[in-house]
């Protein structure tokens, strides 16, 4: 018997075995709740929802609750997959932000004056051309379009 069974078997076991007669609910004056089938005479009291007779076919309920739990499998399984999402949506976020933050200091070095020299990956120390300063330029301003909110 798998885990599932046991928690319906146990909830079925559980259920209210009057279904007759009216369950009622007060507070006496200390303030402690009561229950009982008859209501009080010298207090006003709750009557509460009578429980649900048994089912007549024990498959019939076993399969009411697979479904109620199928259900709740399903809502889970969807809660997971919108926090998923939405931790996704903020690590994009964060990737953009660096990304605008790196575009906009990088077109700022670019529109500096004077000499631009960047370092190769083998270690080289290269000098941009015009062309070649354009092009980056035109990449940062890219790059802000893509990534910064304005």
């Amino acid at each position: 018997m798998n885990t599932r069974s046991a928690l319906l078997l146990a909830l079925l076991l559980n259920a209210p075995l009057c279904h007759g007669a009216g369950i009622y609910k007060w507070v006496d004056e200390n303030g402690q709740v009561h229950y009982s089938q008859t209501a009080p005479s010298n207090t006003s009291a709750e009557q509460m929802q009578k429980a649900p007779p048994p089912a007549d076919d024990p498959d019939a309920v076993r399969g009411d609750l697979q479904r109620q739990l199928d259900a709740l499998d399903e809502r889970r399984a969807a809660r997971d997959e919108a926090f998923a999402e939405e931790k996704k949506r903020e690590e994009v976020a964060s990737i953009r932000k660096q990304n605008c933050e790196t575009a906009r200091k990088n077109l700022a070095n670019l529109r500096q004056g004077g000499e631009k020299r960047y370092m190769t990956p083998d270690g080289e120390i290269v000098r941009l051309t015009d062309e070649e300063r354009a092009r980056r330029i035109e990449d940062a301003k890219q790059g802000i379009r893509d990534n910064c909110e304005e």
